[in-house]
């Protein structure tokens, strides 16, 4: 690791991160509210910032490796950096406070709060914004502010951040590629702003819930979630968690009129279709229990869209529902949507590649000597992808049974055990039998918190730096 390259790095990530206390601030204002919470904390990221920037380097290029260290290091800063509104506010401990912020870049959505209507206004705004910067990448949002490399280097920092099994370029430069992003979630939020408050919502709650919508967080204003909002109000944040999903991809094809392989997506077509089955699957085994036919198809679609894009947002008590709906559900937490999304969990990507190995493994016990090559949207998958595939599967069940363990000891049932692991490290939020994590001792909180951190980050950067300490 090129420690003095990094430092610079992570400098200019803390300069570019303190940009963001300002709308937080803007809102206390308006609410007459104080300020000092988000003053500090902006002071503090902005002079640390100044003083890394400003470490002299002789060479500026930078891999892969450093690139997770950048990455990693960024986002524990910026999570300690951005817990300290809610510590300065008065609104929870330190353990809590570094939870919810883990929860909210992460785009969780599991939180230690208890009563969330009786939190300041300006708090909830920094609570919720927290998602929609997690959704794309905090090191992304500074990217299109600020050039953290030279020569187009800057792909290694987003191979690191965002998720999915590979990150390509749409256009030829980094910057351009992210301008284009940054449009299509800036204008997809906005709509999603524009419908809620058609609907019936003030403009507060439109935004803040289209920013958990983006972010495929979860973070809600009300202590019911949506269960109190209108029907239409339900279908318009379903449809666009639904939305978020999708590999942003697809919608730069749409931008550029190529329609023809926007079907040719094989990981979009896996995506309705798992859809589809899953809502009717959930319709069929809780019509008797919900009783209400146009009730239970709206719950279906709702819940299985926030589920299966890890975005965590309720309209009803999911605990009623069967064991079958559960494991299901349970299967699209960890599965997720699409690469190239805001959604967190294994993706979809993942699940096909790893699928097709499996056969082509149980074909070649038939037949030794045949080579077969696995093919993904249509192109050939190199076997270095399907190493890393399968890899990123075992260490995936391996830190899942190793948080168990820990977490284990709090004394709780193992479902809730479960349940708590499986919806932080799949970046989830919404769990069964779980309302906040509160119950939960400190260390089950540290655990969880680096859990969704490894979740967000998808395993290799943290694992990189650790097996780098150890062998040290």
């Amino acid at each position: 690791m090129k420690s003095r390259l990094v430092y610079k790095f992570i400098g200019k990530v803390l300069v570019g991160f303190s940009i963001l206390f300002i709308l937080p601030t803007i809102v206390a204002l308006i609410k007459h509210e104080n300020i000092i919470p988000f003053f500090i904390p902006q002071v503090i990221s902005l002079l640390l910032g100044l003083l890394l920037s400003r470490i002299d380097t002789r060479n500026s290029s930078y891999y892969a490796k450093d690139g997770f260290y950048i990455v990693t290091f960024s986002w524990i800063i910026i999570s300690l950096i951005g817990s300290l509104p809610f510590i300065i506010n008065g609104d929870c401990g330190v353990v809590d406070a570094i939870f919810e912020t883990v929860s909210g870049f992460t785009t969780t959505g599991a939180t230690i709060f208890t009563d969330v209507e009786n939190i300041n206004k300006s708090i909830l705004f920094w609570r919720s914004f927290s998602h929609f910067i997690g959704g794309m990448g905090v090191l992304a949002f500074v990217m299109t502010v600020i050039p953290l490399a030279s020569k187009d280097k800057s792909m290694h920092l987003l191979k690191a951040e965002m998720p999915g099994v590979k990150v390509e370029k749409m256009v030829p430069k980094v910057k351009e590629t992210l301008m284009y992003l940054y449009g299509i979630y800036i204008g997809l939020t906005l709509t999603e702003v524009i419908l809620l408050f058609i609907s019936g919502l003030n403009l507060f709650d439109s935004i803040l819930l289209s920013f958990g919508t983006a972010g495929t967080g979860g973070f809600s204003v009300l202590n019911s979630s949506l269960a109190s909002y209108s029907d239409f109000s339900k279908i318009i944040v379903a449809i666009f968690m639904f939305l978020f999903g999708v590999n942003f991809n697809i919608y730069f094809l749409i931008l550029m009129r190529d329609i023809k392989d926007i079907f040719k997506s094989e990981e979009l077509r896996v995506y309705i279709t798992l859809y589809v089955i899953a809502v009717l699957f959930v319709i069929l085994n809780t019509i008797n229990i919900i009783g209400n036919i146009k009730e239970t198809i709206i719950e279906a679609i709702f819940h299985v869209s926030s589920f299966m894009t890890s975005t965590g947002y309720s309209i009803g008590n999911v605990d009623i529902y069967p064991t079958s709906c559960k494991v299901m559900i349970l299967f699209l937490m960890l599965i997720s949507a699409c690469s190239g999304s805001t959604c967190g969990g294994f993706k979809i990507s993942r699940l096909i590649i790893s699928f097709k190995d499996i056969l082509r493994s149980l074909r070649r016990i038939v037949y030794p000597n045949r080579v077969e090559n696995i093919t993904f949207e249509g192109k050939k998958v190199s076997e270095d992808i399907v190493k890393s595939t399968n890899i990123f599967l075992l260490l995936y069940a391996v830190i899942i049974i190793t948080m168990m363990f820990i977490i284990g000891l709090d004394g709780h049932s193992l479902e809730t055990t479960l349940n708590a692991v499986f919806t932080t490290f799949a970046n989830v939020g919404l769990c069964f039998g779980i309302d906040n994590f509160s119950t939960f001792s400190n260390v089950s909180k540290i655990v969880m918190s680096i859990g969704m951190l490894m979740g967000r980050l998808e395993v290799f950067p943290i694992i990189t730096i650790i097996s780098d300490f150890t062998r040290n």
